[in-house]
């Protein structure tokens, strides 16, 4: 389980998976392969043998903004978009060398690559390469 953010954390976990056929999964935004829903159906699925337990991540909370409130955030540099591939986006986080926002940064290069070395360098809980 994963925490989406700090708005609607007493909601019911919302089920990612990359499961294009699923019933009850909707496409998150049309041409990602990412969808959103279908518990049920996974839940058969996993159980059947169709589906592996780690091809579904659960997500509890989310970040909620008011009308052009990510637009503002973007623009003064808290986030940055990005565009990437559906494997990226649904990879089994837990136990990796190091967070996935920081293999996406240094993906990305240029200054958002130097930003995600900083910030290693000021953490003390990863071993750095």
């Amino acid at each position: 389980v994963y925490v989406g953010g700090p708005d609607d954390q007493d909601k019911p976990a919302v089920v990612i998976h990359g499961v294009p056929a699923l019933k009850g999964a909707t496409e998150i935004s049309p041409g990602t392969g990412i969808y959103m829903g279908g518990l049920e159906a996974a839940i058969d699925g996993v159980l059947d043998g169709r589906y592996k337990p780690l091809d579904f991540r659960f997500f509890i909370g989310c970040n909620r903004y008011q009308k052009g409130g990510l637009d503002i955030e973007i623009r003064s540099n808290k986030y940055q978009p990005i565009a990437c591939a559906r494997a990226l986006a649904l990879k089994q986080c837990i136990q990796l060398p190091k967070p996935l926002w920081h293999e996406v940064m240094e993906m990305c290069g240029g200054e958002l690559r130097e930003v995600s070395q900083l910030e290693l360098k000021n953490r003390s809980d990863l071993s750095q390469e």
